[in-house]
């Protein structure tokens, strides 16, 4: 968590900026139409089940007890997997999540390439 604590406000910016940028284009993508305001309802419907598919997936990373090192830290394949849940609700193609851009390279090679762009601090995937 160190990584993250020293960012500072023009980054989360700019994070908060292009995720909207890159759900509104997916909702599009997905078959979407809607005004300014009922893109930005739709955004918000978005990022609460992406909330929702985290809670669970923490939930059960602590009781399984058996996944990755640290209990109820979650490795990128993990998130990959919440996000592509809530996606799929609207339609939302899996690769708009930072983790998994390219659908002719396996999601754990991708990991490799750039999950530290996004996760510096996750756990591992063993027991998954």
């Amino acid at each position: 968590m160190k990584y993250w604590n020293n960012k500072g406000f023009a980054y989360w910016e700019f994070m908060a900026r292009s995720t909207a940028v890159n759900l509104a284009t997916g909702l599009e993508r997905g078959g979407f139409r809607g005004t300014f305001l009922q893109m930005r309802a739709k955004i918000k419907e978005v990022g609460i089940e992406v909330a929702k598919q985290h809670m669970i997936f923490v939930q059960q990373d602590f009781d399984r007890g058996n996944i990755g090192d640290v209990k109820g830290l979650l490795s990128l394949k993990q998130m990959a997997d919440y996000h592509h849940i809530a996606f799929k609700k609207f339609n939302i193609p899996s690769n708009f999540y930072g983790g998994t851009w390219l659908d002719s390279v396996p999601d754990d090679a991708e990991f490799k390439l750039y999950g530290d762009l996004y996760c510096h601090d996750c756990d591992t995937a063993a027991g998954y």
